[in-house]
């Protein structure tokens, strides 16, 4: 095994990422070396980047991604599904890692909030381990992390945005209540959000509404489940409320999940609900995101507003089986565009940066 690995490192926000080679750590108990073979680059490493959310620099972004077991720190580790790991699977994994003792892993059930959470792609390389990073040929996978195989039926293209898109789409269609809606307005038809519609469109939503911007991605939500698209074309938000209501019969929406990432689409979301229904956003993820709503019509209308953030593993665990169900009939590679090499790392971001693709990838050597 090669004594060094190779790495994208963010020295600063706004500056190109600097390839450097660092020295592979030994997996130690409950941890696992993984030799990364795709990553997918996430809508919040290109805020960490530009300089919309902190980061403490050196570091290497990217937690999307998927690999192969290279180094074991203990016997006996299991997977979720209770199954012996061995060298050479391959494998995802939870973006973080947690404790699985402390009040928000066992009482509020809030994995992702752990005290002593660690999150892949969030944390400086200055010190070891160092590869902590999805953008690199190797990462070490602390104690505490869920650990999933991935079927040989699923390409990388397609697992690759489980441990993070797919996975939290569904953690947001829990929060919404999904399971027993007839009719969800999703916002936003970037990976999520078309994640989302096919999820909810699987779990027996009759209406499944998808609004964007880009005739491409409604094509791809339309295609994976939404029974209906809205392109966003100077409607005015009351207007694109009515126009939901209307598709869904009149009354509203059970559901409405935020994904756009843009704040004045919570109130024509609170609108386009019916009386009880449920607003859970999940796009607006960097400080400053501030949304005028009525609250008089949050009371008199019952109306409930949530918040997801990250996923527990069962969500994970979902994912992979949804992608994989999901894949026979719509090739989930699709949300991937192009694919480019760790050494042309930059030119990646700057491809993830047009949005023309609902993903960009980057594919790591042979290691």
């Amino acid at each position: 095994m090669p004594t060094t690995a190779r790495a994208a490192v963010m020295t600063a926000p706004n500056r190109p990422l600097a390839l450097r080679d660092f020295p592979v750590p030994e997996a130690r108990p409950g941890e696992v070396l993984a030799r990364i073979t795709l990553a997918t680059i996430c809508g919040s490493d290109l805020h960490t980047w530009r300089g919309r959310r902190h980061a403490a620099t050196p570091i290497i972004l990217g937690h999307e991604a998927v690999g192969v077991v290279e180094q074991i720190g203990s016997d006996g580790l299991l997977d979720r599904a209770g199954r012996p790991l061995s060298v050479g699977d391959r494998i995802t994994w939870t973006l973080h890692s947690s404790c699985g003792v402390c009040d928000y892993c066992v009482r509020y059930g809030l994995p992702m909030k752990c005290r002593s959470v660690r999150k892949f792609g969030h944390e400086s390389c200055e010190r070891p381990p160092h590869l902590r990073g999805a953008l690199a040929e190797k990462c070490l996978l602390s104690a505490g992390t869920g650990l999933l195989r991935v079927p040989d039926s699923l390409s990388d293209l397609a697992s690759a945005p489980a441990n993070c898109a797919a996975a939290t789409a569904i953690a947001v269609c829990d929060a919404a209540g999904i399971e027993s809606a007839d009719s969800v307005l999703v916002q936003g038809a970037g990976a999520l959000g078309v994640y989302a519609a096919g999820y909810a469109a699987t779990a027996g939503c009759k209406r499944v509404i998808v609004t964007d911007l880009s005739p491409r991605r409604l094509e791809l939500a339309r295609d994976l489940g939404a029974t209906h698209v809205v392109r966003i074309d100077g409607q005015t938000d009351a207007e694109l409320a009515a126009q939901t209501r209307e598709l869904a019969g009149g009354d509203g929406v059970d559901a409405v999940l935020g994904f756009s990432g843009s704040p004045a689409a919570c109130s024509s979301g609170l609108d386009a609900l019916r009386v009880g229904g449920v607003f859970v956003e999940a796009g607006c993820v960097f400080p400053g995101a501030v949304s005028p709503i009525d609250l008089s019509a949050l009371v008199s209308r019952r109306l409930t507003l949530r918040g997801v953030h990250n996923y527990a593993l069962d969500h994970l665990r979902r994912a992979v089986d949804f992608l994989t169900e999901s894949d026979h009939r719509y090739d989930c590679g699709r949300v991937v565009g192009e694919t480019f090499p760790l050494e042309d790392v930059n030119a990646a971001f700057a491809a993830a940066e047009k949005q023309q693709s609902l993903r960009i990838a980057v594919a790591m050597g042979a290691g």
